[in-house]
């Protein structure tokens, strides 16, 4: 990444153009050719060359008269943000428009960060283009037309009063609606600006901004106003037939690789999560369900944990209209997992659970097992852990983060397929369980509730996913700490 600060020497000349059309999308599609190197991959080190399925595309957005909103729906793999790069670089450089302001929005910084970064090491293997950029580490400045490229979080106060030529929208499928309202506010202040929204289908399905675009797209194909172009395979195709991948990814046996899509297939991942990832297609929220129907019932051997076994205890939960839950798990290399303690919302707008009674049950949970770690989230326990620390407890901190309840959440779907995990058959757990749903974004993988205000409580869910990830850490750490005699 540059350096930020000052720059001196940058060529206020324009760039030599040989013989490119003079509009449309065939002199982007040129333009690019000419201009734009091929950062990494295949191809690495030699000029862009544009396949036809990505002229079409640019033709789509860039064609006379130009739209002013356009969305593409592509799965994964289709060098979406080697694309967008060079089209944000045409855009600062190539069209034309003095004091051109290309805005690279996505749903956080690291996101918008990837179209960022590779204009920029686009621009460094030109040398035409070099010489005549500023580049900081958020921005492109080309100081003989005054434009600009720059990366945006998707944060909608950031992002007011800015008057952007060109709109780039990241994984539009995850950017919140008043991010995306905000933007298209913003560009309706020059004569040919255009907001194009880039994105795979979303695992929030009809809640995200993306569903709605592509359904008015659909709805309204005549409008001249907007673009909309869709690669998934045909509905209902089996996830294994290969001619319905090509139909999803005009990138396979290109640049995109048959066995990376193979290596890829359930049960490795979800179904719901390659339909939409690698079929491009969407999926209802029922089909983002953390269990496969009937997976983990067949994991339960109806035992309680026996008394003295050792454990690690999990806590999760809210204070109000919602539950609290208390799950143990054995320290194994397959958890025996079981509740300790369940604490629910009889419907009362005033209830609110009883704190000494979990602490309590905590207690009574540490004189029938052997117990190694007491963990929780600290943002809701902090007095709780610090109360039983003082009493001498093992209590840890398990910050529900992404980077802590990813791998945990997948670790423990995992077990479940693989059969090294089994629980005592827990009516509550068993319902928390089923009525979790799976959020997979550029974050990571994470447990949800069916929707933002829903009864269907999933507390004892993540309480699981929890204690399973500290068992299996502490049987693992038995086990390489054993010493060989000889």
């Amino acid at each position: 990444m540059a350096n930020a600060g000052p720059k001196t020497g940058a060529s206020n000349r324009p760039l030599v153009e040989h013989d490119l059309p003079t509009g449309g999308g065939d002199r982007v599609s040129a333009w690019i050719e000419q201009f734009v190197v091929v950062p990494k991959g295949a191809g690495a080190g030699k000029p862009m060359s544009l396949r036809p399925w990505q002229r079409d595309l640019i033709s789509s957005a860039f064609d006379e008269p130009r739209p002013r909103l356009g969305l593409w729906s592509l799965p994964r793999g289709q060098g979406k943000s080697s694309l967008a790069a060079a089209l944000g670089l045409y855009a600062t450089h190539g069209d034309g428009v003095m004091g051109a302001q290309v805005c690279v929005v996505a749903r956080d910084e690291r996101q918008a960060s990837l179209i960022f970064r590779t204009a920029v090491r686009m621009t460094e293997l030109n040398p035409l283009l070099a010489k005549r950029s500023y580049v900081y580490t958020d921005r492109i400045y080309v100081p003989g037309s005054g434009s600009t490229l720059q990366m945006y979080p998707a944060d909608p106060r950031s992002l007011e009063g800015l008057d952007p030529s060109l709109a780039l929208i990241d994984e539009i499928g995850v950017v919140d609606r008043a991010t995306f309202e905000v933007m298209l506010d913003a560009s309706g202040k020059r004569p040919t600006s255009l907001t194009l929204c880039i994105g795979t289908p979303s695992e929030h399905g009809t809640d995200s901004v993306m569903y709605d675009l592509r359904r008015d797209m659909l709805e309204n194909p005549d409008d001249p106003l907007t673009t909309f172009t869709e690669f998934a395979a045909p509905a209902g195709c089996a996830l294994d037939d290969e001619e319905a991948w090509a139909v999803a990814n005009p990138a396979l046996h290109d640049f995109l690789f048959p066995d990376a899509l193979r290596a890829s297939l359930p049960p490795k991942t979800r179904e719901a999560r390659f339909r939409r990832a690698r079929l491009g297609q969407w999926t209802s929220g029922a089909d983002d369900s953390y269990m496969p129907p009937g997976l983990w019932p067949s994991r339960s051997t109806g035992v309680p944990i026996p008394k003295d076994a050792e454990v690690v205890l999990a806590l999760d939960g809210s204070f109000s209209q919602d539950s609290t839950g208390l799950v143990a798990a054995t320290i194994s290399a397959a958890p025996h997992i079981d509740v300790a303690g369940h604490w629910a919302n009889p419907g009362d707008e005033d209830w609110r659970v009883d704190v000494l009674a979990v602490e309590d049950a905590i207690r009574l949970a540490c004189s029938k097992w052997r117990v190694k770690e007491i963990t929780a989230d600290p943002y809701r326990w902090q007095r709780t852990l610090q109360v039983l620390a003082k009493e001498g407890l093992p209590v840890t901190e398990f910050p529900q983060s992404a980077a802590r309840m990813s791998p945990a959440t997948i670790g423990l779907h995992e077990a479940a397929l693989n059969g090294q995990v089994t629980h005592s058959g827990e009516k509550a757990l068993a319902a928390h369980v089923a009525n979790a749903r799976v959020t997979e974004d550029v974050r990571g993988t994470r447990l949800r509730k069916d929707s933002k205000n829903s009864t269907h409580r999933i507390d004892l869910a993540v309480c699981a996913v929890m204690a399973w990830s500290r068992a299996t850490f502490h049987a693992s750490k038995k086990k390489r700490s054993k010493v060989a005699v000889w």
